[in-house]
């Protein structure tokens, strides 16, 4: 799967209001992922960026499982 066709898959299997703590972490950990594979093709400031965003969709994934 290219990068381009992740991002779409990713963004249209965001969760929706009524969907459970398990579907919304799992939708965390891929957008984490994404993240990261998009940190990887960019550089500098762009990659921090990006790293760190995937570190806070780890966390609030965490965070919905530690709850659950």
């Amino acid at each position: 799967m290219t990068t381009l066709e992740e991002m779409g898959t990713v963004m249209r299997a965001v969760p929706g209001p009524h969907a459970g703590v398990h579907e919304v972490a799992d939708w965390y950990t891929r957008k984490a992922h994404l993240l990261d594979r998009l940190a990887v093709d960019a550089a500098g400031v762009e990659a921090v960026r990006m790293h760190k965003q995937a570190v806070l969709a780890r966390r609030r994934a965490a965070k919905l499982l530690a709850v659950a």
